[in-house]
């Protein structure tokens, strides 16, 4: 089978690159490099069964052009600055909702029948149930969850008209290699420019899950490889939950920092943030999965991996 990815040269997408490289896959990276480098992909370059395409989702001629001869998408690109979207309420619309139906009409152009979506936790918005499971009904609280939600219902909409495979995983926050955003990243960056003081946006309560990048590749194959419907939506996350504080800790314990801790917000950091993100996991666990490493340890390898390459900060 042939594969694209867009967003390829992302944090999570080059890792499904390198899965799919593994295997002996033909791949496809389709990437406009807002946010994925090719730092992330180089090692595949001289690779025949690689080829890398420089286009943006919204181009749609080149889109189609790209899909001829695929047999399944890993639709990753998005706009994931779930902040952004309190004061541009244009860009979750266009990167992940338009951006979607571009990549859906392409599949239907050239007949391709499977697509691996990556929606989120966020579609749940303030979840009353912990952990949330798949049948939790959406209820977000940020432009970014209610497009991640929209999207998720265009796919399974296209999958039914025209008897597609889909499989749609909603996320937690991933960390490990290749992340370039995020609580872990900015902390770093703001202990960097003030060691002395350290900000953190929300009173250091809300709970989060988060999800190492190489156990989060492994429960996406693993369900591509096991489940069995023809739309297949599973929660991707861990058991363990940490406190915004208790994350902050690891971070200025490995890091061996001693800032004074400063409070900015209250019960959330920002407009559309979500208190308490804890999903079930169950579904995906019959299938033979569980996380190999801590939410700790995924911590502790994101820093390794952000203090090898001080030029990431920048």
């Amino acid at each position: 089978m042939k594969y694209l990815i867009t967003g390829g040269a992302g944090f999570i997408g080059s890792h499904i690159v390198d899965e799919l490289m593994k295997r002996g896959k033909q791949v496809v990276v389709y990437d406009n490099f807002s946010t994925g480098k090719k730092l992330f992909i180089q090692h595949h370059r001289d690779n025949p069964n690689f080829k890398l395409v420089k286009g943006d989702v919204l181009d749609q001629n080149l889109l189609n052009k790209s899909l001829a001869g695929i047999d399944f998408v890993f639709h990753f690109a998005a706009h994931a600055d779930v902040r952004s979207g309190f004061e541009n309420h244009e860009i979750d619309h266009i990167q992940n909702l338009e951006v979607t139906q571009n990549v859906l009409e392409a599949m239907l152009e050239n007949g391709v029948k499977n697509i691996a979506f990556s929606s989120t936790s966020s579609v749940y918005g303030d979840a009353t149930v912990h952990p949330t499971p798949e049948d939790y009904p959406f209820q977000p609280t940020s432009l970014y969850g209610a497009t991640k939600a929209a999207a998720e219902n265009y796919i399974y909409t296209y999958a039914s008209y025209y008897n597609w495979k889909a499989y749609i995983f909603r996320f937690v926050s991933w960390i490990g290699e290749r992340y370039t955003h995020g609580i872990i990243f900015d902390l770093m960056k703001k202990l960097k420019e003030n060691p002395k003081q350290l900000e953190l946006l929300s009173d250091g309560t809300p709970k989060k899950s988060s999800l190492y990048v190489k156990d989060g590749v492994e429960a996406i194959f693993t369900i591509i490889e096991k489940a069995e419907e023809q739309i297949n939506i599973y929660n991707l996350g861990h058991t363990e939950v940490l406190t915004v504080d208790q994350i902050a800790g690891i971070i200025l314990d490995e890091l061996e920092a001693h800032p004074t801790k400063k409070y900015l917000g209250g019960k959330v950091g920002w407009k559309g943030d979500n208190f308490f993100v804890h999903l079930d996991t169950r579904r995906l666990n019959k299938l033979g999965w569980k996380p190999k490493s801590t939410i700790e340890e995924g911590i502790k390898k994101t820093i390794d991996y952000l203090m090898e390459d001080p030029n990431l900060f920048k």
